[in-house]
């Protein structure tokens, strides 16, 4: 074979190799890209359906879980005696560990004035056993509650815990929102159920104007003021006499019959 022929060749397969690792790499971008929209999602737990049985201590692919318990303080109590905390058969109250309710001592309480006490999370020590999660919410008010912690879990694409969740608690969230906070939930329902404002009453009906007082009547300047005593002689002053009665016209008529008649009445 002539040396032009091989050249020929050569180039034939490296031109055809080259095509081959394009649409090789094409074809990963594209299923990277494609991925990528499995990735605006992540695993949580959705707080009112667990069931805190144990099984995120266990079934995750991570040791220890990437599932943490989680206290949230705005619906925390405070309480002296949390059984969150404390178990709730135990010989006495003492903080030692026949005491308490967490198996690697992952809750740290601190006192703040009498009798309130805070609760906080050691979660390296945490194990995800949900067992203090069981105490505060038949005893307390379920401050405390388990979550995905993500700057731990992987987000596998089948979660191993949530194969083994008996109650489907695990669900898929937006990864800009990774976190279901109970205490967000109910202040989200109260803003919900708050008695809506009730329309303003309208203006007040005017009232009718008072009707006008009579001008006043400046006294007569004659006429005794109260207070005066007057003299009966001086009442001639302020009466006038009264007019003497007129003649009737029947009367005139009886006198002229009478001097026509000649009769005297003398």
């Amino acid at each position: 074979m002539s040396d032009d022929a091989k050249m020929d060749r050569r180039h034939f397969l490296r031109s055809g190799l080259r095509a081959v690792c394009g649409v090789a790499v094409a074809g990963t971008v594209g299923a990277l890209a494609a991925r990528g929209g499995s990735d605006d999602l992540v695993w949580q737990i959705d707080p009112d359906r667990c069931v805190a049985c144990g099984n995120c201590a266990t079934a995750c692919v991570l040791t220890p879980s990437a599932v943490k318990v989680v206290h949230e303080v705005p619906m925390c109590g405070f309480c002296d005696l949390c059984f969150g905390y404390f178990a709730e058969q135990r010989p006495g109250d003492t903080e030692t560990a026949e005491n308490l309710r967490c198996p690697t001592d992952a809750i740290v309480r601190n006192f703040i004035e009498e009798p309130y006490y805070e609760y906080l999370i050691d979660e390296p020590k945490c194990i995800g056993c949900a067992i203090c999660v069981e105490g505060c919410r038949q005893y307390g008010n379920g401050s405390l509650s388990m979550q995905v912690r993500h700057d731990r879990c992987v987000n596998c694409n089948e979660c191993a815990i949530a194969v083994h969740c008996p109650a489907d608690a695990f669900v898929r969230v937006p990864s800009d929102d990774p976190y279901i906070l109970r205490s967000e939930r109910l202040e989200e329902e109260e803003e919900e159920t708050v008695e809506p404002r009730r329309p303003s009453p309208g203006p007040e009906p005017a009232r009718p104007a008072p009707a006008p007082e009579p001008d006043h009547i400046a006294p007569d300047e004659f006429a005794p003021s109260a207070g005066d005593e007057i003299h009966p002689e001086e009442l001639d002053e302020f009466i006038e006499p009264e007019a003497p009665p007129a003649a009737s016209d029947d009367a005139e008529d009886a006198d002229d019959l009478l001097d026509m008649l000649g009769v005297d009445l003398l």
